[in-house]
């Protein structure tokens, strides 16, 4: 049997293991980072900015009473942009000082469509509740900023912020109130 010899490697086969060991070192790199775009495209995909408009009527109940105006149920319907909700109904609730004529207000709500409901907070750093008068029928004039807070269906993942103002009608300002309100909300949505 004839012993095998091993050579020594000359310059230019070690150039090209070191070039093939290179190469190899690359592999996992280019995977990781073409599993990363894909993620990325995909995560782009799923998400996509809606302008929303919507106008809403409807009835609000709220008791005030102490300097505090507690409100129990807004319900009203309407419509909203339609690649999110279209027809539509609104529902919330909130809570605000009853001590001037314009004072801020807080709340949570949903608009609720038949493919997905939107949810949404009102702090009362962006809100304010306005009254015509001190006493007897008022007209309530209010705005604010709702920020979704998620959602469900196609409205899944809702974020963003609508703008709101609207006109709620009392017959008074005092104990157990119920009257009607107009709302518009508009602003940009992100969904998935």
């Amino acid at each position: 049997m004839t012993p095998i010899v091993q050579r020594p490697p000359t310059d230019q086969s070690l150039r090209q293991s070191r070039r093939r060991a290179h190469y190899l070192a690359l592999i996992p790199l280019a995977a990781t980072a073409t599993m990363a775009l894909q993620t990325n495209a995909i995560a782009a995909v799923r998400h996509r900015s809606v302008a929303f408009v919507g106008h809403y009527k409807g009835t609000a109940a709220l008791l005030i009473n102490n300097g505090t105006a507690t409100i129990s149920s807004v319900q009203g319907s309407g419509t909203g942009t339609a690649a999110l909700v279209g027809r539509s109904t609104i529902k919330g609730s909130g809570s605000a000082s009853a001590s001037a004529l314009c004072d801020p207000f807080t709340g949570k709500g949903a608009i609720v469509g038949t493919g997905g409901t939107i949810n949404f907070t009102v702090a009362d750093s962006t809100a304010k509740g306005c009254s015509s008068g001190e006493s007897g029928p008022v007209t309530v004039t209010f705005k604010g900023i709702a920020k979704a807070t998620g959602g469900t269906g196609k409205d899944k993942g809702a974020s963003g912020s609508l703008a709101f103002s609207g006109t709620l009608k009392l017959g008074g300002t005092s104990g157990s109130q119920s009257g009607s309100f107009t709302v518009t909300l508009h602003g940009r949505l992100s969904v998935r």
